[in-house]
């Protein structure tokens, strides 16, 4: 009896270990490389199987949007425990790349934890745009007597925690950081500044990320030729109240951040140019950083951009070589190991890339400035770790291509590009037509030698904006995107005279247009995503004059936030919008 009872308590054992499984990824939303999410995106993971409520929290699950910061959100779990809904306390920033991190820590209901951590990303979406901006205002970074800054480029995250994005610049050789607080409206005031001495350090390449874990942002610097690495770590009132320094390999030229082993902290990825190899430093969680170095297949890392080449929820690396001529992919195991899966020969030497789906096939490309080829390469992702072949683009006086980006500018669902141009003093923009296939739209002008573009909402009216830094005459300038009122060329403005007034609005404006024959019209106030706040009017067969007030409220009889809204109209099924500001 006593042998029998023993044989069925291995077996029992036995049954439990092999039905005890580690929990995995289902799905998430929105998905990996989604381009045109809400503002107020409630995001969710499906497990396979039960998850743990008890780890449900910020050290698990967190989410960083690259300019609003860290992301403070409720939880929701379903009945059957297996999905998780993450809800924001503060909308996204229009067209900004988020970043969602789950880490190993989250187990099932059995106790099993994931076996690596979950990454993915996702670009906000944005208002209909113009790709012709304007420039509205240049910002002189120096002090009266000061000599050469070398403004390389700028960080445009939130550091004060007001919903706007501030502008963090990065002065080589006067070797300091220089913090413009946005005023709320979209404008810096020119003198006043917060300053960081970095040391004898040229700064140079920089990125946000919560380092610590205390809900604000800091910040990484890696310097273009020194070898260091600077961690300043943020208070949320656009100050940093520390600074550490860290050694690099020879001339640290790219840098990003991920959780690279999936312990649910922040690490950080430099690429070194001239020692050709990369430097990881793993966070042990209060930020604080150990190095170790990898030496990938190819000579003169410089560009470095994160994103999952291969669909598996485990951040991979895109690196630009610059003296090789190449662009590759290293693909992660989720324990901070990498592995070459993809390299591709290019015309030009990359300094900087980007990544994003450039061809909304859910996969991650990567775009390169090549600065020595005097074009832009474009390399498709197929979602499995490897590249296509690149195409080319020049755009016009293409001497010097420094810098590179992606963002939504005109607001129609796909990602443009911008080029920053050293020697011909000149931002390019380049339009996506549509299934990744750009066409050079305009030029920007710089006043000397372009350095960097910095593509955010500086402004908050929905669509994104350009601010530029040109490193010679040490200046910042602010180049505004005056919106659009159609977000394709398959929505007609209607043929008719219409007035608002008064706008902005105070207590209430009114709507007054005229038909020339009978017509179905309806008109709805929209946020500046394009989200229905109130329907104010809606007949068919109406014609002649037509006034309508709106006094500020939603369906609901609440008064609506200050900011900008669309009044859309829509005329026998063609649809029209109109901005309006309310004060």
């Amino acid at each position: 009896m006593y042998k029998t009872l023993i044989s069925l308590f291995t077996f029992c054992f036995l049954a439990l270990s092999i039905n005890a499984q580690a929990p995995t990824v289902v799905s998430v939303f929105p998905n990996n490389m989604e381009n045109a999410a809400e503002k107020d995106v409630r995001i969710k993971v499906v497990f396979d199987q039960p998850i743990d409520q008890t780890i449900v929290d910020y050290t698990q699950f967190r989410i960083f949007g690259r300019w609003s910061g860290p992301s403070a959100f409720a939880f929701t779990v379903s009945d059957d425990k297996k999905e998780i809904e993450m809800i924001p306390e503060d909308d996204y920033f229009s067209g900004e790349w988020v970043t969602v991190m789950l880490s190993k820590g989250i187990k099932s209901e059995s106790g099993e934890f994931m076996e690596t951590g979950y990454s993915w990303n996702f670009w906000i979406k944005t208002a209909p745009g113009d790709l012709t901006q304007e420039m509205t205002k240049t910002i002189q970074l120096r002090e009266p007597g000061e000599g050469w800054l070398q403004t390389y480029g700028a960080y445009a995250g939130d550091l004060n925690n007001d919903g706007f994005s501030d502008l963090t610049t990065v002065n080589e050789n006067s070797d300091d950081l220089r913090i413009f607080l946005n005023d709320g409206t979209g404008d810096y005031t020119e003198g006043e500044h917060i300053y960081y001495d970095m040391g004898s350090s040229t700064p140079s390449p920089n990125e946000g990320a919560d380092f610590n874990g205390d809900g604000e942002i800091d910040l990484a610097v890696c310097t273009a030729h020194d070898n260091s690495m600077r961690v300043l770590m943020g208070n949320g009132d656009g100050n940093f109240y520390s600074m550490d320094n860290y050694s690099t390999g020879d001339a640290a030229r790219g840098l990003g951040v991920t959780d690279i082993e999936g312990d649910g902290d922040d690490d950080i990825i430099i690429a070194n140019r001239v020692s050709s190899n990369l430097s990881i430093y793993t966070n042990d969680g209060s930020g604080n950083f150990v190095e170790t170095n990898i030496n990938p297949d190819g000579s003169g890392e410089s560009g470095l951009s994160i994103a999952d080449a291969n669909n598996d929820g485990i951040h991979d690396l895109f690196i630009g070589m610059y003296s090789s001529n190449e662009i590759a992919i290293m693909l992660g195991d989720g324990n901070g190991n990498y592995t070459m899966s993809d390299k591709k020969s290019v015309t030009g030497s990359p300094w900087m890339i980007a990544v994003g789906d450039v061809n909304n096939d859910g996969f991650a490309d990567v775009v390169s400035a090549n600065s020595n080829g005097s074009n832009s390469v474009c390399l498709f992702g197929d979602g499995q770790g490897g590249l296509s072949f690149p195409t080319n683009y020049f755009g016009t006086g293409a001497g010097f291509p420094l810098a590179i980006d992606l963002g939504d500018l005109d607001g129609d669902g796909d990602l443009d590009m911008v080029t920053t141009n050293y020697s011909s003093a000149k931002y390019q923009i380049f339009e996506n037509t549509g299934q990744g296939a750009f066409e050079w739209h305009n030029n920007l002008v710089s006043p000397q030698n372009a350095s960097c573009a910095i593509l955010h909402d500086r402004d908050n009216d929905g669509d994104l904006d350009i601010s530029g830094t040109d490193e010679s005459v040490d200046v910042l300038i602010l180049f505004t995107n005056p919106g659009a009122t159609v977000a394709n060329t398959e929505i007609e403005k209607l043929n008719i005279d219409i007035s608002i007034s008064p706008n902005p609005l105070i207590d209430f404006t009114n709507i007054s247009l005229t038909l020339e024959e009978k017509s179905d019209l309806s008109i709805s106030i929209k946020d500046i995503s394009g989200k229905t706040i109130k329907t104010i009017y809606s007949e068919k067969n109406v014609n002649g004059a037509v006034t309508v007030t709106w006094n500020g409220q939603d369906e609901k009889g609440l008064q609506i936030p200050s900011g900008t809204y669309l009044i859309s109209f829509v005329l026998n099924g063609k649809s029209y919008a109109e901005k309006i500001s309310k004060l």
